[in-house]
């Protein structure tokens, strides 16, 4: 009897998903090879038309529905219901009216990607996809939910997984030849009429393993009228952007880069760095993403990457333990800033004063936060217990709740309690 082997997955499919226009790229799994370049899906056949229209329209009268270009045609002759801004309506999560129905946002949603991924399918069939990589600006919880629900919905058997675009571009990076990778990158997103958002993405190397973290910022968007002075209102952006800092490589990302006329800043850009444009590149750290989480390749263990969601500091005492001073740690860096609580006792030495170290993973300076218990009795001989409770009310902000526990029926608690924020700005 022949007993036929299910297929095994072939493909990874890392899925930008943004509210305007989504992109798809793919590669076949390598396995614990060195992956080639992902391919972005283009609507033209050797083309680079990789914008899919985050819209469906459906065809008044009849069950018809389509996707992307073709709902955006269906929709400009009047005969069919436009809906764009999918992902909008499915955070929003009010049904969608349509025509004499009321339709579930995420139905939409899922409707939408189950024919982007049918369009694909001639170049990578379905059921040959192991996993698939949702890349967003905002991924937070809200919009996890949506895409499991999305999975419920279509009923996908591959592994789904989900990351921000600073991941994607940590990744993308990730699987760059170090030259480009180090000692330091920067990405630059503009859309024509919008902000110019800029992330450089940094490393320490000196810590094993390498503490990779991202710098943020924005600058308004380019509104002179001439191509020379936008070229120069450019231009001086990024030349502060990066000042005197070690950037190997530039990403311009973005519709809003005219680079045959912005010589200046090309010009400024290639002076020892190298420069890619495109539009693609969250597609394929989405693909890498993706290939780092099935594989686990050497690489993936070389690197940390502290986004923007994690504890970039350690944050811990110096004790004397048998006559040695030791550290002693209370929160460690790499936390989730949202679910970070830890309770530890400890025993002072002597006085009212607690000494924090805060060493931050970034290479930055380390600090000595001192904190005064005010009102606590002196007591003598090591005889002072006090509880610490650790939590964090932002990615920067660390709330501190300190309890004094007495020493026994020797010394009862006299139930005070401190409260401390602290900023951290690693």
């Amino acid at each position: 009897m022949l007993i036929e082997q299910p297929a095994i997955p072939k493909y990874i499919v890392g899925f930008d998903l943004a509210d305007d226009f989504c992109q798809v790229a793919f590669l076949e799994n390598p396995g614990k090879k060195t992956p080639k370049d992902p391919v972005t899906y283009s609507l033209i056949e050797g083309g680079e038309q990789y914008d899919i229209p985050t819209a469906i329209a459906k065809q008044n009268g009849v069950n018809r529905w389509v996707c992307g270009q073709e709902a955006v045609a269906a929709a400009s002759d009047g005969t069919s219901t436009y809906i764009p801004h999918l992902v909008t309506l499915a955070i929003e999560g009010s049904p969608v009216p349509v025509e004499n129905s009321r339709y579930e946002p995420t139905a939409l949603l899922a409707l939408y990607i189950s024919r982007v991924l049918m369009r694909i399918s001639n170049r990578v069939p379905t059921q040959e996809i192991g996993a698939i990589m949702f890349t967003s600006r905002l991924m937070d919880n809200r919009m996890i939910s949506i895409l499991e629900n999305v999975k419920k919905r279509l009923n996908l058997t591959s592994e789904l997984y989900f990351e921000s675009h600073e991941s994607s571009y940590y990744n993308y990076l990730l699987m760059q030849a170090q030259s480009v990778r180090e000692p330091g990158s920067m990405l630059v997103e503009y859309e024509t009429g919008g902000e110019i958002r800029i992330c450089r993405m940094m490393y320490n190397t000196r810590t094993k393993p390498i503490i990779a973290w991202q710098e943020k910022e924005s600058a308004p968007g380019l509104f002179s009228e001439t191509m020379e002075e936008r070229d120069g209102e450019l231009l001086g952006i990024l030349q502060k952007a990066i000042d005197r800092r070690q950037i190997s490589s530039v990403y311009l990302v973005g519709s809003g880069f005219d680079l045959e006329h912005m010589k200046k800043t090309v010009s400024f850009l290639l002076r020892g760095r190298r420069v890619f444009s495109g539009s693609n590149l969250y597609g394929k750290g989405a693909c890498y993403g993706a290939y780092l989480r099935l594989n686990q390749p050497e690489i993936a263990s070389q690197y940390y990457f502290l986004d923007d969601n994690r504890l970039k500091e350690n944050i811990g005492i110096r004790a004397q333990v048998k006559g040695e001073t030791v550290y002693h740690p209370f929160l460690e860096a790499g936390v989730n800033w949202y679910e970070a609580d830890v309770t530890d006792d400890l025993i002072l030495e002597d006085g009212n004063e607690l000494h924090l170290v805060l060493t931050p993973l970034t290479g930055g300076k380390v600090e000595d936060f001192m904190i005064r218990l005010d009102h606590l009795p002196v007591r003598e001989g090591r005889t002072t217990r006090i509880r610490l409770h650790f939590t964090m009310t932002a990615r920067d902000m660390v709330h501190l709740v300190i309890e004094d526990l007495g020493f026994g029926e020797i010394f009862p608690s006299t139930g005070l309690k401190w409260e401390q924020n602290i900023t951290i700005h690693g």
